[in-house]
């Protein structure tokens, strides 16, 4: 069979016959098939040839280049989009808008009919890789008799036969070796011994009542040699003649072009398009047996830090020692590959019930639980595995691993640890979040973004004395979001970034315009998330944005956690003293819900302590949260720091705050965020006579 691509597009048309193990396909001119074209990416498609073990040829393609680079506007079959896929005659390529690929199996004789070659006289096309084209067209039947032609012709017609640097095998059809030229007699010594036992003519006359006149190809191994036998099944003539040529360099090259293709170089394991191959084969052998065909997918939860910290080689030896690891406990039958960094997948193949793949998920995460020693170092790791079944959850590949790697990624009410089965209630949630984060995007384009703000009140006097400006989101569709529905994803995404520089900006404009009012001086605070605490550029950038809108840095106050301090206390300190330098008040904000370190109340510059409202919430009721406000009260007052307490609701609450020594609160009672207008009403009254306590 002849397999060739047709390239058509509106300046070329291109038919390529298909015999090399690879081929790349993009628009640079080293690319084995050039497509000049813009639409089309520099290493657009990779073509792979595959020998199964029938010895049938396929050809596969793969979206890119072999080192995991895809295209730009990816691959297309018949429509749709593929990152591998085995073509089958008559699927449609899509290139580019206006360039297309036919890949055609056309056999031997049909594409001697249709370039109009005489019935009579047939060469051997495919030889040209190996015979210079002088030898091979005169491997011709013709019309004259042999007996009718000169001697000199036929002494010449001999010799290159003879002569032939290639082996040249001639049988009868009962199998009986009729003539050997000098290169087979050299190079199969055991032809004549084993005769029909020999691999070059094992099943040499199956069906030759069909071939007549035709040329089949197969590959034969021998020992460790790869050959590529052609054999030319003579028309009119009592024998079967065979052209043996010497692949095993090329199939050295096409195995390690496989392997590239198909397995990790790192852990030997196959790769995502070795699983994809596999599950598609397992699925499709899986529709005739009962039981369950499951998907795991598995990441290492702890994998990025310990890369952080350790680097790339140590990290690399420890994914080999997670590996060794798996290959142990995974089932003799099952299939592991490395899917992308710190990602594995399995196939649990023979499972006869939900709890048999449970209890193999199980095992594999106590077992990865134990320490990893690399250089007398343990180092620990814990797995997150997602699983979905064949066929409750996806009757093809692509949703199958589709909803496995949902339900690895899924973070809602883990009721078991470390692991999930998939359920469509997954879907809905991550495509609700896929929207949110879509619909949060359009909101930063449309400025549908604005800010509330809480005042802040020395109860003492009622007078206002700082406020918290807080984020809000005004929906055209669904009005004012409450900010709980979407922080996260904010976070998560990391639209935290450009939104937070925005709130900076909104609140510096907003406190430059109540101080041209001539409104009481007060502190404006803005709080300031752990991803936001983490970014190089934040006080560089805060002084940018407070520069250009002309307001003086002492202004504003930011507040931030426990928790975003103590993710890295060096460059926590180094922001804090920067933001210090430039006279900016910094407040620690939910106090006593983190690591409520004495020392770094000691060590870094902070002006304010803000009690958090879990522990206001039931202070009146409970003497542990009695006991945890009066602590730190005391606390920020022996470190000199303004004591501030969040969510006070009720007079009672804040009659007792005022009675272990806190003066400044901020909460419901005294008054909900505000928007602009209405804090600039209650700015201009000075406060609040009912705020005195």
């Amino acid at each position: 069979m002849l397999h060739r691509l047709i390239i058509d597009s509106p300046s070329f048309k291109r038919i390529i016959y298909l015999q090399n193990s690879c081929y790349l396909i993009g628009r640079h001119p080293s690319n084995s098939i050039v497509i000049p074209s813009p639409q089309i990416s520099r290493r657009h498609a990779t073509l792979l040839k595959k020998i199964n073990e029938s010895l049938e040829v396929s050809f596969h393609i793969i979206d890119g280049d072999l080192e995991g680079n895809r295209s730009r506007n990816g691959v297309w079959i018949n429509g749709d989009s593929y990152l591998e896929y085995e073509l089958k005659h008559g699927d449609v390529i899509t290139f580019g808008v206006d360039i297309k690929g036919y890949y055609q199996v056309v056999p031997s004789q049909q594409e001697l009919e249709e370039n109009q070659v005489p019935a009579k006289v047939r060469t051997a096309r495919s030889f040209s890789t190996y015979m210079p084209q002088e030898q091979w067209e005169n491997t011709i039947t013709v019309d004259t008799p042999v007996q009718e032609l000169p001697q000199e012709r036929l002494k010449k017609l001999a010799s290159i036969i003879e002569y032939n640097p290639y082996p040249i095998i001639e049988v009868n059809y009962q199998g009986e070796i009729t003539y050997l030229n000098s290169a087979a007699n050299e190079r199969f010594a055991l032809l004549t011994q084993e005769q029909s036992e020999h691999p070059l003519l094992q099943g040499i006359l199956d069906g030759v009542g069909d071939r007549g006149g035709y040329i089949v190809t197969r590959e034969v191994k021998i020992n460790e040699k790869f050959f590529e036998q052609h054999i030319h099944y003579l028309a009119e003539s009592p024998f079967i003649r065979s052209y043996i040529f010497d692949i095993t360099e090329r199939k050295i090259v096409e195995q390690s072009l496989n392997y590239q293709a198909f397995f990790d170089p790192l852990t030997d394991l196959p790769n995502r398009f070795g699983f994809r191959q596999e599950l598609s084969r397992l699925i499709n052998d899986h529709q005739a047996h009962s039981g369950l065909l499951a998907v795991l997918f598995l990441n290492l939860r702890e994998f990025q830090s310990l890369n952080d910290t350790f680097g790339h080689t140590i990290a690399d030896e420890v994914l080999c020692l997670v590996t060794e690891r798996l290959r142990t406990y995974v089932r003799s039958g099952d299939m592991l590959c490395r899917w992308q960094g710190d990602e594995f997948a399995i196939i649990l193949t023979t499972c006869e019930a939900e709890e048999e793949v449970q209890a193999v998920v199980q095992r594999l995460l106590k077992v990865l639980k134990r320490p990893f020693l690399v250089n007398n170092t343990p180092l620990y790791l814990q797995a997150n595995i997602g699983i979905a079944f064949y066929p409750d959850h996806g009757e093809n590949s692509d949703t199958l691993l589709m909803n496995a790697n949902a339900a690895l990624n899924d973070h809602q009410d883990l009721t078991t640890p470390h692991y999930r089965f998939y359920n469509p209630l997954i879907t809905s949630r991550q495509s609700n979040r896929f929207k949110l984060e879509r619909d949060l995007h359009r909101a930063l384009e449309r400025d549908e973004f604005l800010l509330y703000y809480q005042p802040r009140v020395l109860v003492s006097t009622g007078q206002i004395v700082g406020m918290e400006a807080l984020l809000r989101w005004r929906s055209p569709d669904d009005g004012l979001i409450a900010p709980g529905q979407y922080i996260n994803v904010l976070e998560e995404s990391g639209l935290i970034i450009p939104i937070g520089e925005k709130i900076i900006r909104l609140a510096a404009e907003q406190q430059l315009i109540w101080q041209r009012q001539g409104l009481p001086p007060i502190k404006l605070a803005v709080n300031l998330s752990a991803r936001q605490f983490q970014e190089p550029d934040l006080i560089a950038d805060v002084l940018r944005i407070v520069g250009e809108v002309g307001l003086d840095p002492s202004s504003l106050e930011f507040e931030i956690t426990e928790t975003a301090v103590m993710q890295d206390v060096m460059m926590a300190r180094q922001t804090l003293d920067r933001f210090q330098a430039a006279g900016i008040n910094l407040a620690l904000d939910d106090f006593g819900t983190g690591y409520s370190s004495l020392a770094y109340l000691k060590q870094f510059p902070f002006n304010t302590l803000k009690i958090d409202r879990i522990f206001v919430k039931d202070l009146l009721n409970s003497t542990e949260d009695m006991a945890i406000v009066k602590t730190i009260i005391t606390l920020g007052q022996g470190f000199h720091l303004q004591v501030v307490a969040e969510g006070v609701e009720t007079l009672e609450q804040a009659h007792q705050l005022l009675a272990l020594g806190c003066e400044e609160m901020q909460g419901y009672w005294f008054s909900r965020p505000l928007p602009e207008a209405e804090m600039t009403q209650l700015l201009g009254q000075g406060g609040d006579r009912r705020f005195c306590v």
